[in-house]
């Protein structure tokens, strides 16, 4: 390194000092400050200068044009700036992603704000992600939920969930509407839409949520419209402090779209949880608050269970709107739904198979004591079909495009035998205890 860059280098860093505590504390205090370097004096930075220092990809001025930012009254352009400054310091990129998604929208507060550092933002997580769109990632994210599947005709295609569907539909009702006052200049409360929803495994609730989340975003509610799914492992510490982290991280990932919290009431019931659980809950609570302007959060699990969750800390009830309940599929809900997997993939039964079908449905509740989960077990009784199906057809020399496509009854039959073997085995292993959910 030569003097010369030596001596730029120190200026920088005293630059960059500088218009920290001006943003800090003010001109009237630094403002007589004058460096004495290699014999020259040097003023101290301004805002100008950190622009384009931020322009050219300098994150430490960009954080420093952020800092004002911090002590502004809207407490969600607070938030979106500190988070911005905390992930870049930690160099969480995907963090930084996320908040800077979410504050490129035109109707955030840190947009309305600061228009221009908002784009900076954008700018510099592209360059660390090595992506360089038009217009910036904001772009990018909506013109993926753009080429999505209309999500009003995928929730009327759903099998069966009648209520439901009537309760995504007046959900995203309620929310167009409060876009539509936004947009006519009338007061909007913006309660939040954070959902309870009830149900046993492979009832759809993970695909209603990312229909919800598709809904939403269309409507112009939310933001990006994604959805991100965690499990209490993912939310809770192995240490004091790391909680309320992994909580916020979460969170972030998520603003924009819904956080789908799956068997919620995880962070709770383990006796390893107790503390910690408690400390994950009451931040989730409170940046359920916090961030309700651009975030759904949805926690789902089985209902009494759920029910003891809602318990467990006295700001959930408040902060969750609605309850969903997801009932079970009935015989004919999950004939229908088969029929439907065997038809996207260019499957037909023949009619042993149907009336073979037809009669393992109905029964499939006594049948599946121990592991009836609904449209899960559906899908696992068809990929267990295709690969019976798939070793008769081995035994053909040249079959015909017919026997390719056509599932024959001892193909489902045998699929039955071998998940009530498979059910046999896992109750073997794992004994029935009170805890079970049979």
């Amino acid at each position: 390194m030569t003097p010369m860059e030596s001596i730029n280098g120190q200026i920088e860093s005293y630059q960059y000092l500088a218009s920290y505590y001006l943003s800090m504390y003010g001109p009237a205090i630094v403002a007589s400050f004058i460096i004495l370097v290699g014999g020259s004096y040097f003023l101290f930075t301004n805002r100008s200068i950190l622009m384009a220092r931020a322009q050219r990809g300098n994150l430490k001025a960009l954080c420093a044009l952020t800092r004002p930012l911090v002590r502004r009254s809207d407490k969600n352009l607070r938030a979106s700036a500190l988070a911005l400054i905390e992930t870049a310091r930690l160099g969480y990129v995907d963090e930084m992603y996320s908040v800077a998604v979410r504050t490129a929208a035109p109707n955030d507060p840190f947009f309305k704000q600061d228009e221009r550092i908002s784009l900076l933002w954008q700018e510099q997580v592209n360059l660390f992600r090595g992506v360089q769109p038009e217009k910036g990632a904001a772009t990018q994210v909506h013109a993926v939920a753009d080429t999505e599947r209309d999500p009003y005709e995928e929730l009327n295609a759903l099998i069966g969930l009648d209520d439901v569907k009537k309760a995504m539909t007046d959900i995203a009702n309620r929310a167009e509407l409060f876009e539509k006052r936004k947009k006519a200049g009338l007061p909007v409360s913006h309660p939040a839409l954070h959902l309870i929803f009830l149900g046993n495994p492979g009832t759809g609730k993970t695909t209603v949520a990312r229909i919800l989340g598709r809904l939403l975003y269309r409507i112009g509610y939310l933001t990006r419209g994604h959805v991100v799914e965690v499990s209490e492992g993912e939310l809770i510490g192995q240490y004091i402090g790391e909680t309320p982290i992994k909580v916020h991280r979460k969170i972030q990932e998520a603003l924009g779209g819904i956080l789908f919290i799956d068997e919620a009431y995880s962070m709770v019931n383990s006796p390893d949880n107790v503390s910690y659980g408690s400390s994950a809950i009451a931040t989730l609570v409170k940046f359920m608050e916090d961030f309700r302007h651009d975030l759904v959060v949805i926690a789902a699990g089985y209902p009494k269970e759920m029910m003891e969750f809602m318990d467990s800390n006295p700001g959930l009830r408040s902060r969750f709107t609605e309850v969903i309940t997801f009932g079970d599929y009935d015989a004919d809900d999950m004939t229908r739904i088969y029929v439907h997997m065997a038809q996207d993939s260019s499957y037909i039964l023949n009619p042993e198979a149907r009336n073979a079908l037809l009669f393992i449905m109905g029964d499939a509740k006594r049948t599946f004591t121990k592991n009836f989960s609904n449209g899960r077990l559906v899908r696992n009784l068809f990929e267990d079909t295709i690969t019976f199906m798939a070793a008769r057809i081995a035994q053909v020399e040249d079959p015909s495009r017919d026997a390719l496509m056509t599932i024959a009854r001892d193909d489902i039959m045998k699929a039955l035998e071998k998940m009530k073997a498979t059910q046999a085995a896992s109750t073997i292993a794992a004994p029935k205890t009170s805890s079970d959910h049979g």
